[in-house]
C-alpha cells in the first residue's frame, strides 16, 4: 500500500468523482483508476460503487478512509515535527476571484516566486463557496474572497480593502441616458456576470426575485475580458469591480451606470480554515500579503 494511492483515495471521497481528483492531484484518469486498483487487490475488496451517476464508498471503502484520515494526519505531523528550515518549501494551493489576481495580485505573486522559488505555488481562479468547500477539506491552504462581510466562524479572515463595484454598460445601451437606474429598469435586460455564487450577483438576484423583476436572459461566463468586449458590443450588462473596468471607463468604452438599487458594493478578505497548520510558505504568503495590500 502506497501513502499516493491512498492521497488519490481520499481525494476521489472528498471531490466525488475520479476526474475531478486526476485534475486536482494532476494525474491522468487511468493513472487515478489504477491507484484505486491496486488498493482493492491489495486489501481484497470493492472500495467504490455506482448508484446511477453517484459514486458511494462501499462498508469497506467507509472503514479504509477513517484509517487513511489517521495515516495522512501522522504523515503530516511526523513532517511537521522534523520541518525545523525557515526556508518557504513545498506546495501550497491558493483560490483567487480571477479579478483579484489580475488587478491586484500580479505584481504579488512575481515577487512571491521570486523571494521563495522551492515554494510550488498553484493558484485556482473560482468564486467563495467553492473555496469555502476546499478550505474545509484542506484541499486549500489559502483563499481571497468578495464578501460584502466574513462571517464563517470556522475561517480566519483578514480584511483587506473594500472593493468599489460598479454597473457597467456600453455607452450606446439606452440605460446610459437614464439620470438613475433603478431595480424596475433591468426588465427584460441581458444580464452578464462571472460564474454564479459571487456576493454581488446574489445581492442583485435576490433583489429582482424580490421586486418581481425578470431579466430577459442571464448569462454566466468565467472571463472578464469577455464579459467585458460583450458588454462594450452592447450584448448586455454587467456588474463587475471597477478595478476591472478602470481603463475602459476612462477611454469611454464602458460607462458606469447610476445605479439606484440593491447595494452592491463588497470587500476583500484573505482567509484560512481555523484548524490549519501553517507551513512557513503560508506564513510567508500571509506576512508579503499584508506588508504590500493591507489597507
Amino acid at each position: 500500500m502506497e501513502f499516493r494511492q491512498l492521497k488519490t483515495f481520499m481525494s476521489i471521497v472528498k471531490l466525488g468523482n475520479f476526474s475531478q481528483a486526476a485534475q486536482y492531484l494532476g494525474y491522468t484518469q487511468s493513472s487515478v483508476t489504477t491507484h484505486i486498483q491496486l488498493l482493492e487487490k491489495e486489501l481484497n475488496t470493492i472500495l467504490f460503487e455506482r448508484f446511477g451517476h453517484q459514486l458511494m464508498l462501499t462498508t469497506d471503502g467507509e472503514r479504509l478512509y477513517d484509517y487513511a484520515e489517521k495515516i495522512t494526519k501522522l504523515a503530516e505531523d511526523a513532517k511537521n515535527e522534523f520541518d525545523h528550515f525557515e526556508i518557504p518549501k513545498g506546495p501550497i494551493m491558493i483560490g483567487m476571484p480571477e479579478s483579484l489576481c489580475v488587478y491586484y495580485l500580479t505584481d504579488l505573486l512575481q515577487e512571491y516566486t521570486l523571494l521563495y522559488p522551492d515554494v510550488q505555488l498553484k493558484v485556482n481562479f473560482g468564486i467563495g463557496s467553492d473555496f469555502r468547500n476546499l478550505l474545509r477539506k484542506n484541499m486549500m491552504d489559502l483563499a481571497f474572497f468578495h464578501e460584502k462581510h466574513s462571517s464563517d466562524t470556522d475561517l480566519i479572515s483578514t480584511f483587506l480593502w473594500d472593493e468599489p463595484m460598479g454597473m457597467l454598460a456600453s455607452p450606446d445601451h439606452a440605460l446610459a441616458a437614464y439620470p438613475e437606474v433603478k431595480i424596475k429598469d433591468l426588465e427584460d435586460q441581458r444580464l452578464i456576470f462571472m460564474e454564479s455564487g459571487t456576493a454581488y450577483q446574489t445581492a442583485l438576484e435576490e433583489g429582482l426575485a424580490k421586486a418581481e423583476i425578470a431579466p430577459k436572459t442571464i448569462l454566466e461566463i468565467c472571463h472578464i475580458q469577455t464579459i467585458k468586449q460583450m458588454v462594450i458590443n452592447n450584448l448586455g450588462i454587467t456588474v463587475l469591480p471597477l478595478a476591472a473596468a478602470a481603463e475602459e471607463i476612462k477611454t469611454g468604452l464602458l460607462v458606469k451606470l447610476p445605479w439606484q438599487g440593491v447595494e452592491l458594493e463588497t470587500n476583500a478578505y484573505l482567509a484560512y480554515h481555523k484548524d490549519k497548520w501553517l507551513s512557513h510558505g503560508i506564513r510567508a504568503f500571509i506576512r508579503l500579503v499584508e506588508e504590500r495590500l493591507l489597507k
